[in-house]
């Protein structure tokens, strides 16, 4: 591709990196603002609000959809300096095409569903992540959080289930109406290992106190290694933070790399035995 095209396509590209940033927050606003309004004036749909709204939707998701197929004739293998050419099969394409695709779907969904579609708007926040470290330093952080707890995570769910069971059984036959199901029983150990107890259900009888007071021994140790395994995720992550030619991006492709082979150790292991 020749030069002087290519520096055409930069430009646009620029331009638009200029008012995407203003342009979600007006459009998360306006959204906010329109729902604000059709619930104070029991609005049965969108088409009753002011054209106003309409139309601003309509300028903004156009922006955002000449940005998205910018973005994905700038990915061409052609340009010498093509900043991705997985694009729009990537992270950021995905983002982008969520920007775009409530407004176009609105056109082909029922009245009824207009609303949770155009709820959708609301991930529109997530191009900033394109524009800030700070942000793809956080996403980092889950995402090596979010491996470092799977383990965790799983032992969690496994002694979470036991203790539900054990309470159903222990206690349907004292109160029924408050430990008549599974659920009921879940419920009950979450919000007591959470300490958060709304007091709807406690136990009566003598077993079932000694055996909620030795539950939560377990239950909490396994949550305090899950928030300690976060911690650990999160400090190193911040010792990246804290040099400037670190990308997040190039950070978290090796991340994905090291998930890989790790996964490929463990099946390898797996198969071995």
């Amino acid at each position: 591709m020749s030069k002087p095209r290519e520096q055409r396509v930069n430009a646009v590209i620029h331009f638009i990196d200029r008012f995407a940033k203003p342009l979600v927050v007006i459009s998360v606003a306006l959204y906010l603002i329109e729902g604000e309004m059709s619930l104070r004036n029991h609005w049965d749909n969108s088409y009753e609000s002011p054209r106003i709204f309409l139309w601003s939707e309509r300028m903004i998701a156009g922006f955002f959809t000449v940005e998205f197929f910018v973005r994905w004739w700038r990915s061409n293998p052609s340009f010498h300096d093509a900043p991705d050419t997985s694009y729009p099969m990537n992270i950021w394409g995905a983002i982008d095409l969520i920007c775009i695709v409530p407004f176009w779907v609105g056109f082909f969904v029922p009245a009824s569903m207009l609303g949770i579609v155009r709820s959708l708007r609301i991930f529109r926040l997530l191009k900033f992540f394109r524009y800030s470290r700070t942000l793809q330093l956080t996403a980092l952080k889950f995402y090596r959080a979010y491996h470092n707890m799977k383990g965790i995570a799983f032992s969690l769910g496994i002694v979470w289930l036991f203790f539900a069971v054990v309470c159903l059984n222990l206690e349907y036959k004292e109160q029924p109406d408050k430990f008549g199901s599974l659920l009921d029983g879940a419920w009950f150990t979450v919000v007591t290992a959470t300490t958060v107890g709304y007091g709807d259900a406690s136990p009566t009888g003598i077993w079932g106190k000694l055996f909620v007071g030795a539950m939560l021994i377990p239950i909490i140790s396994t949550m305090g290694m899950a928030f300690s395994a976060f911690a650990n995720a999160c400090d190193s992550v911040q010792e990246l933070e804290d040099d400037p030619e670190i990308d997040p991006i190039v950070e978290w492709k090796h991340e994905r790399e090291r998930m890989r082979k790790r996964r490929l150790a463990n099946r390898q292991y797996h198969m071995n035995e």
